[in-house]
């Protein structure tokens, strides 16, 4: 299977992290160099600013990160693959993520991405409907897992996010694996188990000081003010519509599928 990493040009000593980590794997890789904040100009931010469709007003470093990822999305779009795998450079992998990363042959059919890292970050899933993975599990996730370190996306759905998002420019970890109006939420997304990677501030005991995470964990959770903004123009919205015949259908829908949906399972993911 094809893997991007994704690494800042001055960003050496993670580069050779990773280049050992995979090396002992007897894995390949192709780093593509990340969009750093000192690239995007005012004016740019500005723009970004004004057109964004997440209403938010995002830090450098968050426009930088999202771009780097739809780099990626470019790519894979563009290939031939019908999956890849996207890491970000301060991840730790399993001893044994080669058997996961050197074939596809392992991921059900309709997949479309699946999330192959853990945040230590209690998450929701649909426990009664696991699919064999080699010697792990899929899971269906069913709540917001943050982190964006390291993915599996297919061909499909990596042109479809970059053909839905090129006015997004929210925090990648939300647009990938938060719940609607999220971008990702639409997508048939797996959850493996255990996981096969984690970035090095989220493992327990001592840190590597060469990876620390330049956006840090509150970042990539999303600040409380970000969480109660979206929440006040989903309400927003629900003022809007609420007297509409299609606000009434999708209530039904949403009322039926509560009833209907399968039972989750709230638990950390573990990393092994």
């Amino acid at each position: 299977m094809r893997i991007l990493l994704i690494n800042p040009d001055d960003y050496t000593d993670r580069l050779r992290w990773m280049e050992s980590q995979f090396s002992e794997l007897g894995l390949t890789f192709e780093r593509i160099p990340a969009c750093k904040p000192d690239e995007l100009s005012e004016d740019r931010i500005r723009q970004i600013h004004a057109t964004c469709e997440s209403g938010m007003v995002r830090k450098p470093i968050e426009i930088a990160a999202n771009i780097s990822h739809k780099r990626c999305w470019k790519i894979i779009a563009d290939g031939d693959d019908p999956y890849v795998c996207v890491f970000e450079d301060d991840v730790h992998l399993s001893p044994d993520a080669a058997k996961f990363l050197a074939t596809s042959s392992w991921i059900p059919d309709g997949a479309e991405l699946i999330k192959i890292e853990t945040f230590n970050f209690e998450v929701a899933y649909f426990y009664k409907q696991p699919i064999a993975a080699l010697d792990r599990t899929l899971f269906r996730l069913k709540g917001f897992h943050p982190g964006s370190a390291g993915y599996i996306i297919s061909k499909a759905a990596a042109r479809r996010l970059l053909d839905e998002t090129r006015s997004d420019y929210g925090g990648m970890s939300y647009l990938l694996f938060g719940p609607k109006p999220a971008r990702g939420a639409d997508l048939r997304t797996f959850q493996l188990y255990p996981a096969l990677c984690i970035q090095d501030m989220r493992i327990a005991g001592d840190k590597n000081p060469k990876l620390a995470s330049v956006l840090g964990h509150n970042d990539v959770v999303n600040n409380p003010f970000e969480v109660q903004l979206l929440k006040q123009k989903a309400k927003e919205r629900q003022a809007r519509t609420k007297r509409s015949w299609s606000h009434m259908r999708r209530e039904i829908k949403l009322r039926i599928a509560r009833i209907t949906e399968p039972p989750t399972r709230t638990d950390v993911i573990p990393f092994s």
